[in-house]
């Protein structure tokens, strides 16, 4: 048996700078646009790079949807793409990219619980599920500590709708492993996109979106393009091939990266304020999706296929 080569581990780190840096990139357009154009730009960027990939996919291979399938494609779409973009792009506009990001770590728990609740999926230990109490810590200490050092309403609000956010991520990820029982993760992805793109233009037009002053600043064209092709389009082809090739298990636990890159660069970029509060938060979420998701030795575990 051999190991799995280094550029999968190299995509997966890439994957979560890219992610990381949705943040800050999140926080500089809304400043300069509304969010349901936001969104419709960052995704319609993402589906005509993902329509091709799939074309490529399906070349000589049947097409074979059923309703029930293309209902799940409009419920990701629905959930993963407008649900959680919506509350993020207005969540990003009271809140910092450092306080969002941090609370966009408790991703890994919050599709944990889900799937306990949905296709009741338990964990291997028992006191794995103190992890989500320590997660939870960690939340509180980056809104309500933080708040009671220095109350921001602003801030409070915004962070409740990244939490928002994050529910309907888990959601839409429980979703997304029905959807793939029977479909492949690139059909599902790229019809959660289309579908969530379909959205956001309805929106968008509800905008007047072509009356926007942002569709001619470049500074709006710089992140879109950013969060369409780098955060979305490669973000997600890089992290299903870190799945194909590494395992769920191995790939998971990079998503750990995200609010440490996230935080790293809302500093580097946007010079935010970091309190120590923000730093035991950090510290809290990732130690405890890590007690989570951390994998067990098991002898019949196989190696992801090359």
């Amino acid at each position: 048996m051999t190991s799995p080569p280094l550029k999968y581990y190299l995509l997966l780190l890439l994957a979560m700078v890219f992610w990381g840096g949705s943040w800050v990139s999140g926080k500089l357009v809304v400043a300069i646009a509304p969010p349901l154009t936001v969104g419709f730009f960052r995704f319609l960027i993402a589906s005509l790079l993902f329509i091709p990939v799939f074309l490529a996919s399906k070349r000589g291979a049947a097409w074979n949807y059923t309703k029930r399938d293309i209902g799940l494609f409009f419920l990701l779409g629905l959930t993963g793409i407008f649900g959680y973009g919506i509350f993020f792009l207005v969540g990003m506009r009271f809140t910092t990219a450092a306080q969002g990001s941090i609370i966009a770590g408790i991703n890994p728990a919050s599709v944990s619980l889900w799937a306990h609740l949905v296709h009741k999926e338990t964990l291997a230990r028992r006191w794995r599920y103190s992890g989500f109490v320590i997660s939870f810590l960690g939340i509180i200490f980056v809104i309500g500590v933080q708040a009671l050092i220095e109350f921001r309403p602003d801030y409070l609000f915004g962070n409740g709708l990244i939490v928002c956010a994050v529910i309907i991520w888990g959601l839409y990820s429980m979703l997304g492993k029905t959807s793939m029982r029977t479909q492949s993760s690139l059909d599902a992805t790229t019809g959660g996109v289309l579908f969530g793109t379909a959205l956001f233009g309805a929106g968008a037009v509800c905008e007047q979106f072509w009356a926007q002053p942002a569709l001619i600043d470049p500074y709006f064209w710089v992140n879109v393009v950013y969060m369409g092709i780098f955060v979305t389009f490669l973000g997600f082809l890089f992290y299903f091939l870190g799945i194909k090739h590494l395992g769920a298990t191995k790939s998971s636990i990079f998503i750990n990266l995200v609010p440490v890159f996230g935080t790293l660069f809302s500093v580097i970029i946007l010079a935010e304020t970091i309190y120590w509060t923000f730093l035991v938060g950090l510290g809290l979420v990732i130690a405890g999706v890590v007690i989570i998701n951390f994998p067990e030795p098991s002898k019949d575990e196989e190696d992801p296929p090359e």
